[in-house]
């Protein structure tokens, strides 16, 4: 005959087992329907301009708009279908704007977030050396600022793309940039066939613990190599 106090620890270990298996079959929570960029590079005037706008949860496709389109600076704009701030800058000044996202759920899920572009922000990306032709080598140096309050970590990419659309790669980098720091000079010295570059740099910095992604990017153009 089984003794009372062993009927009872076997009821309760086939009652965790149970709730652990229930566990275990649930599904992972959704994440939550939000904006997760967090602001936006500051323009350069002249310069080509491209953000892409990201959000999460919620069910695809996203329907993206922005509230007050001519807050955007002169020679920017914004395709909702890709969800792009794109352009070329007139100004260097600071902007902000206050963009608007939904889902395709039923009742729709709505959310809106401020972007600010502005000195400061998050991860900037700086040509310290313009990049130039010598002989038949593209050259030039970049680095990255972290102005946030996280280590962010950062991946830095510049690519030189040809008339006929062809990249290579000048520079890859990965690092970590702790609070109001800076990376060093990140240099490119790479021979290239002959032909007319546009120099791309491209600089995306991710925050797992806040879910969060920045990104900055510039880009030369007219380099002609012979």
């Amino acid at each position: 005959m089984l003794c009372p106090r062993r009927i009872l620890v076997a009821a309760a270990l086939t009652t965790l087992a149970a709730i652990s298996s229930a566990t275990a079959q649930s599904p992972p929570p959704k994440p939550l329907f939000q904006i997760v960029t967090q602001n936006l590079p500051l323009p350069v005037a002249g310069q080509r301009y491209s953000v892409a706008l990201k959000a999460i949860g919620g069910q695809l496709p996203y329907h993206w708009s922005i509230q007050d389109p001519t807050l955007l600076p002169p020679g920017l704009f914004f395709d909702a279908q890709r969800a792009v701030i794109f352009g070329r800058p007139q100004s260097n000044h600071e902007f902000s704007v206050l963009v608007q996202v939904s889902d395709s759920s039923q009742p729709a899920l709505t959310v809106s977030k401020l972007l600010v572009a502005a000195s400061g922000a998050p991860l900037t990306v700086t040509w310290t050396a313009n990049p130039e032709v010598q002989s038949t080598n593209i050259v030039g140096a970049v680095k990255v600022s972290n102005g946030s309050k996280d280590t962010v970590d950062t991946t830095v990419i510049v690519v030189a793309v040809n008339e006929t659309g062809k990249a290579f790669a000048l520079r890859y980098e990965r690092l970590n940039l702790p609070p109001g720091t800076e990376s060093p000079d990140l240099k490119f010295n790479n021979n290239v066939p002959s032909g007319q570059y546009s120099v791309h740099v491209d600089a995306v910095g991710e925050v797992a613990a806040k879910n969060a992604i920045y990104r900055d990017r510039r880009q030369v153009d007219g380099l002609a190599v012979q």
